[in-house]
């Protein structure tokens, strides 16, 4: 045990020393976040000077000059400009096709120059057949702007047809009594969680469990694979067994990852206080799911875990190759594995109950990032929980069984290393492979 502890205090003291390993502590949240908050940010970000376009308007309904007129709704956040500037709504007849033409190239040439960034063509037949009377030219364009669009649009072919019915009501009133519904959504706790929150918050905590399994365990392969090439190898199997020395390569460089995951969270312990000292709101359903109990404890077990599984295939990976190019082929499969929950991340977060959920989340090399992601769906909507059933029995029944398949890939693995470590040139074949089992 004493050898084991030495391996280990060396392995984690060459992580940790490293400028590196520092940076990453600051580096790899900054980045998540800003991978995660910028692209939203940037989606929803409005405009900072008026937007410019035009109409062409063939349908002779007057349907260019009630659209302009819609516009004049929306103004520049903080600011009392218009958002958007109709420079010209050109009344052109059906039938003249070659001033069509003309108008048509004109204000595409006007896109090239930037002059206005839209503009809108209305054929005859709008009230009819509006999808297929109006289309929308731009170079580029935002989801902000042509959902207004859309929503103006869709409110002016409305009115137009409840005009031409001869209902006996104002159009506005018709309108309210039809406006859409907004379905509200509580849990049986009473309360409501926005899908979106646990979406970003079961996603955040499998990328974590992601990045750190995949990042040291690959640190694993690689200190194997340089100490077997240097033949360092050789020296250290003189005064340690081989599993002797498996094992403190995985408990060093597994506690170097624990540091980090660690200091990660009191990061963002600092950062919650602060925010609520400074009176940021932030939205409580989100401490629900973050900082459920259940959650945090069953985050803790199966980073745990997950990283002994996969960690000790990638030891018995640099075992018996001879380079990282090597390595490379064998990659793929693994990394699918650690993957998948966030493949079919939609379909866990719609139907968490469901067969191929729950099967896939018991199956111990899918189960620390897919139970975990339906924990932190169903967790913090769970009115009790009981061991004998419900997802905390589910937690409990896959973290035993990841349990297993770690105890079981340590003895596979160890057979293994212990003869492949030693072995050089020609890649071993599977044959070969269960041959170093038996022995």
């Amino acid at each position: 045990m004493r050898k084991i502890f030495l391996i280990a205090q060396r392995e984690y003291a060459q992580v940790v020393k490293k400028k590196s390993f520092l940076v990453g502590i600051l580096l790899t949240p900054a980045l998540m976040g800003s991978f995660m908050l910028l692209p939203a940010w940037f989606a929803n970000r409005g405009a900072s000077n008026t937007l410019h376009l035009a109409v062409i308007d063939q349908g002779g309904e007057g349907m260019g000059n009630d659209f302009a007129r819609s516009l004049n709704e929306y103004k520049l956040e903080n600011s009392d400009k218009p958002y958007y500037s109709v420079d010209g709504v050109f009344e052109v007849s059906a039938a003249d096709s070659a001033r069509f033409r003309v108008v048509y190239d004109s204000l595409s040439t006007a896109i090239a120059n930037k002059d206005i960034k839209y503009f809108l063509v209305v054929k005859p037949g709008v009230i009819s057949f509006p999808n297929d009377s109006m289309f929308l030219v731009a170079d580029n364009e935002d989801f902000r702007s042509v959902g207004r669009f859309e929503t103006q649009l869709s409110n002016l072919v409305s009115s137009s047809r409840l005009r031409q019915s001869k209902i006996n009501l104002p159009v506005d009133s018709i309108l309210a009594l039809t406006r859409r519904i907004d379905l509200a959504r509580r849990d049986t706790t009473g309360q409501a969680i926005d899908p979106r929150v646990k979406l970003f918050a079961s996603f955040t905590i499998v990328m974590i469990i992601y990045m750190m399994i995949l990042t040291y365990g690959q640190t694993v392969m690689r200190s194997v694979i340089d100490e077997k090439t240097s033949r360092i190898m050789e020296v250290m199997v003189s005064s340690v067994s081989p599993f002797q020395l498996m094992a403190g390569k995985l408990v060093g460089l597994g506690a170097a990852a624990f540091t980090q995951v660690a200091v990660w969270i009191v990061l963002g312990i600092v950062m919650l206080g602060v925010s609520t000292s400074m009176a940021i709101q932030i939205d409580p359903s989100i401490m629900r799911v973050v900082f459920n109990p259940f959650m945090v404890v069953s985050f803790a077990l199966f980073l745990v875990g997950g990283y002994f599984l996969y960690s000790t295939m990638f030891a018995l990976l640099g075992s018996i190759v001879n380079s990282d190019k090597e390595a490379q082929n064998f990659l793929f499969p693994i990394v699918i594995m650690l993957v998948l929950p966030v493949m079919i991340g939609m379909s866990i977060m719609q139907d968490p109950n469901s067969t191929l959920a729950v099967t896939l989340s018991l199956i111990p090399f899918f189960s620390p990032t897919m139970m975990v992601m339906r924990i932190a769906v169903l967790a913090p909507t769970a009115t009790t929980l009981s061991p004998f059933s419900g997802i905390l029995a589910q937690a409990i029944l896959s973290f035993g069984l990841l349990a297993l398949a770690v105890i079981g890939m340590i003895w596979l693995s160890g057979r293994i290393f212990r003869v492949g470590i030693l072995m050089y040139g020609k890649r071993p074949t599977l044959p070969e492979i269960i041959k170093w089992v038996r022995y």
